[in-house]
């Protein structure tokens, strides 16, 4: 049924038979405050799709993860972010929820989750660091056409595996570290990737706790095809200021 790619399966394995490295118990925590464009392709399976903009949302994304010294034991990170647009277009023959919209402005309504349990190992953990696992995203939410003769909804509940990887680094004695993480997958006509890219600098760093600021940019792509009996194409990227907490 679910097909995964070369990349998937290579990640896969080595988050398989690779150990973790953990030193210690940590918690991480970080709550980033993600400012995005974000573009909508949908229509009902196989018919032509309408393009919808969304300009400068503003929403919260939050992680925590937790690790441990435990070998063969994956750590464990759930993030979860909430995705929201607003746009109206003029449409000729806009065909959606099983119902057709002939001629005039339809607004589109997207609100929805994405939720990420990911399970990874880390193979390097020093100035280098490296992460690989699997994750499982859920993606929750409804998509909403309307004009003013009618109103069509169609609600999405996918939980979604794909494989994860992380890499980084830090400066020394600078305070500033670097990281770069995706997590993918394509399956039966469809896809998905979530990718960021971040900088940050330490303003706390003790035995206690640590606490850094961090700038980054982030894009996560939705590529549906007859999910719900619909095709949709989800774009969302900008960047994001966030704040690290490590205990």
């Amino acid at each position: 049924m679910r097909q995964f790619t070369l990349a998937a399966l290579a990640a896969v394995t080595a988050a398989v038979t690779l150990p973790a490295h953990a030193d210690m118990i940590g918690i991480y925590a970080s709550a980033d405050y993600w400012q995005y464009d974000g573009k909508a392709d949908v229509a009902e399976t196989g018919k032509t799709q309408e393009s919808f903009s969304f300009d400068q949302q503003e929403q919260a994304a939050i992680a925590v993860s937790f690790e441990h010294p435990v070998p063969l034991i994956p750590n464990v990170r759930v993030r979860h972010t909430t995705l929201k647009g607003t746009d109206t277009q003029n449409v000729a023959g806009f065909e959606f929820g099983n119902a057709l919209f002939p001629l005039g402005d339809v607004t589109l309504d997207l609100d929805f989750t994405s939720t990420d349990l990911i399970l990874y190992y880390e193979i390097l953990d020093n100035i280098v660091s490296v992460d690989v696992g699997l994750a499982a995203k859920q993606v929750d939410g409804d998509i909403t056409a309307s004009s003013l003769l009618q109103k069509e909804t169609v609600s999405f509940k996918e939980t979604i595996p794909m494989a994860y990887l992380s890499a980084g680094g830090s400066l020394p004695f600078t305070g500033f570290s670097f990281k770069a993480e995706a997590a993918g997958i394509s399956y039966d006509g469809s896809s998905i990737t979530d990718a960021q890219a971040e900088i940050k600098y330490d303003l706390i760093d003790n035995l206690l706790v640590d606490v850094g600021i961090k700038a980054g940019y982030r894009q996560l792509l939705i590529d549906l095809e007859d999910v719900e009996k619909t095709d949709a194409k989800l774009d969302f990227k900008g960047p994001y200021l966030g704040l690290e907490f490590h205990f």
